[in-house]
């Protein structure tokens, strides 16, 4: 794809991995943030940001603090590096700090802290398992204040047709030397990298190309071989299904049948009992039917 006004290429997204910006912390001025461009380009669902054809996730930003501004979720760091324009830097606003204990409370009977050492090597241990993000950001946020020089580090994000800089982490200059390299670096990129179009040959756009096209049918494979799967494991789930149901009929029916059987039993024993005795005895013994009607005519007799 070609830009209208220039004459270099923007390439695909599955050529970006051979792009000399896409994986570094680019170290640009402010206004050249503001200068980025979107081009519709996405990664992983987040915007990416152009500079001529040179796609920009990251960018490092040193200047001076100028400005801070707290709200209730977030805070706004201003930074003006003299570029002529400054550049808000943003992050979630610090976490709440930790109730201390008074002096006489936190001391033992020697009047020495009790609790210093343990939030040491907490403290000690958490930096070395944390992983600064836009959104859990590394910053040293007692030490920060208005004039201070630093070194921002995050994503180009846009807020109201404004360019801004998402904040990854903060890092404070100690020296001259420190802002002076940083200096030194940020005009470097701009000779060596920015200035220069990206170029990607046509032999290797297309192997990129092809190896996106096979990762892609390989996705939609799995994807459809993982529903085929489901779709049998449904199927299967159906069938038991079916299978208990039928089960539970036969149980059903098989307890239907004995029920009847139970009442038969029942009514047959009833109807033995209200007769008096079982027929094969009838022979011998009169029914207590039988009995009942003859005890009418003789009891005048005394029989």
């Amino acid at each position: 794809m070609t830009n209208g006004d220039q004459k270099y290429s923007i390439y695909p997204d599955y050529c970006h991995e051979l792009s000399p910006t896409i994986g570094r912390w680019c170290p640009l001025r402010a206004v050249d943030v503001h200068a980025l461009e979107s081009l519709g380009m996405y990664d992983n669902g987040k915007e990416i940001y152009y500079y001529g054809n040179h796609p920009i996730k990251w960018v490092r930003i040193t200047g001076v603090i100028v400005a801070i501004d707290e709200f209730s979720t977030r805070r706004v760091y201003t930074i003006d590096d003299s570029s002529g324009v400054c550049i808000e830097c943003t992050c979630p606003a610090p976490p709440p700090q930790s109730l201390a204990l008074p002096p006489p409370l936190n001391q033992d009977a020697d009047g020495r802290p009790t609790t210093s050492t343990n939030q040491n090597c907490e403290s000690a241990s958490a930096k070395r398992l944390y992983t600064p993000s836009v959104e859990a950001p590394l910053v040293p946020w007692d030490e920060i204040d208005v004039g201070m020089v630093v070194k921002v580090k995050g994503k180009p994000n846009t807020f109201r047709a404004v360019k801004q800089v998402d904040i990854v982490k903060i890092e404070l200059m100690r020296s001259t030397e420190q802002e002076v390299r940083c200096w030194n670096e940020v005009l470097a990129f701009r000779k060596e990298v920015l200035r220069v179009p990206w170029v990607v040959s046509q032999e290797a756009e297309n192997r990129f190309r092809r190896r996106a096209e096979r990762e892609k049918q390989y996705k939609h494979s799995s994807k459809k071989h993982r529903s085929s799967k489901a779709e049998k494991v449904a199927e299967v789930s159906r069938d038991k299904g079916k299978d208990r149901i039928v089960e539970r009929q036969r149980g059903n029916a098989a307890s239907h049948d004995k029920g009847e059987k139970d009442t038969n039993k029942r009514q047959k024993r009833k109807h033995e009992i209200e007769e008096g005795l079982k027929p094969e005895n009838r022979a011998n013994y009169p029914s207590l039917a039988m009995r009942r009607q003859l005890a009418g005519k003789y009891d005048a007799l005394g029989i």
